[in-house]
């Protein structure tokens, strides 16, 4: 007589299952299908600068394959790289930033990873900010952390205040994970915003991770940063900075960040570092130092001021189009406007009838996001008037332009 087969037990973690999907990326599926089938489909949803690594940080990333450097560094990253990063901070910024508090890391993601693993415990509440970069809450809950969103609004620049996250602060609430610039609204905190939010925080005993990755992709006024308000982080200004050569230095695929951490989180994310990735790639490593050559700096300039005009273009063209925008985004390549119908309705209509591929909010809010959608202008100008005048025949098809 035969025994019944077991039949095995499908594991899976309860992360892996919570972990939302990016609803983005079905539609550029779509996106890149409709191109297949010769559609001039035009992609205002992709968060990436569309010029590409500039030539110089491309040369020293050659000379560094031919030169054999591939080999592990240190798990912190080359001491070279952290004093440009230093350097950078003092000229660009006036922060006197010590290479040693300096961690390279394999993009921002693995710099947020870190962040979260070395100061949560399980159960530690973290703040949020709706709408925001759907990746963080991933971040905390792989952490064993759990997430708690604090709805933002236009009048604010859909920016926290202090106020917000006061009111918010619960017994198990450890800290706040913030960005300035913020993706997907372009917008960002003031000095004075910074430091009631710091003071708020550190009274009562928290922690702020601060994501800067768009730091110096900002229009109208110069770029900010949090350690020009509070200063280099310490015991008593539990601050962590993050940032990231992939936005205004076009390094996207070649995977580098880094983070700027107070003296006693060094020792513990160096351990998470050595044990989670072993080291920041290497060739990439050496490669980023040109980023802080001349050279390569006038040509990430010249980049910004062509976002800019962009970014203008869109901010009077589109309310002539029929779209609503109630905030003016001062920083990164994003504006988040309202929809005239339901934003996963809108955008996969917008793509389907007239190939223009936008973001629906769902992906960047739990509350508001199907009032509104993202817009990336890291594409052409043409290529953006183009997108504006198939908008422009969509919304009057809707009866709103």
């Amino acid at each position: 007589m035969q025994s019944t087969p077991i039949q095995p037990a499908l594991i899976q973690s309860t992360l892996s299952q919570q972990i939302a999907p990016f609803h983005v990326m079905e539609l550029v599926k779509q996106a890149d299908a409709l191109a297949q089938q010769g559609h001039p489909v035009v992609h205002l949803s992709i968060g990436e600068p569309d010029f590409g690594t500039p030539p110089p940080v491309l040369e020293a990333y050659c000379t560094a394959l031919a030169e054999h450097k591939t080999r592990y560094t240190a798990a912190l990253g080359l001491m070279p790289l952290r004093e440009a990063i230093a350097g950078f901070y003092q000229s660009q910024f006036g922060v006197l930033v010590r290479p040693e508090q300096i961690v390279v890391t394999s993009g921002a993601s693995a710099a947020l990873q870190f962040a979260c693993l070395a100061l949560l415990n399980p159960g530690d509440e973290v703040l949020l900010t709706d709408p925001g970069y759907p990746c963080n809450k991933t971040f905390v809950q792989a952490a064993g952390g759990q997430p708690r969103f604090v709805q933002t609004n236009a009048a604010n620049n859909f920016q926290p205040t202090a106020e917000d996250l006061s009111a918010a602060w619960r017994p198990n609430t450890r800290g706040a994970l913030l960005a300035s610039p913020n993706n997907p609204t372009g917008t960002r905190l003031s000095a004075s915003q910074c430091q009631a939010i710091c003071t708020a925080i550190a009274q009562r005993g928290g922690f702020l991770i601060m994501d800067e990755i768009y730091q110096s992709l900002c229009y109208g006024s110069p770029a900010r940063s949090i350690l020009q308000t509070m200063g280099p982080p310490d015991e008593h200004n539990q601050l962590v900075v993050i940032n990231s050569f992939s936005k205004y230095f076009g390094m996207t695929g070649l995977r580098l960040g880094w983070m700027v951490v107070p003296d006693y989180l060094v020792e513990g994310v160096e351990k998470l570092a050595q044990n989670l990735s072993i080291c920041p790639p290497a060739p990439a490593q050496w490669a980023a130092l040109a980023c802080f050559d001349q050279a390569a700096l006038d040509i990430c300039e010249a980049r910004r001021a062509e976002f800019g005009q962009r970014r203008d273009f869109l901010l009077k063209a589109l309310p002539e189009a029929g779209l609503v925008v109630d905030t003016t985004p001062d920083s990164a390549f994003y504006l988040y406007v309202k929809t005239p119908i339901d934003s996963d309705n809108y955008c996969n209509r917008l793509l389907n009838q007239h190939w223009v591929c936008a973001v629906p909010g769902k992906d960047f809010s739990i509350n508001l996001g199907h009032e509104r959608m993202r817009l990336s202008y890291a594409n052409s100008l043409n290529n953006l008037h183009q997108a504006v005048e198939r908008i422009r025949a969509f919304n009057t098809s809707l009866g709103v332009a």
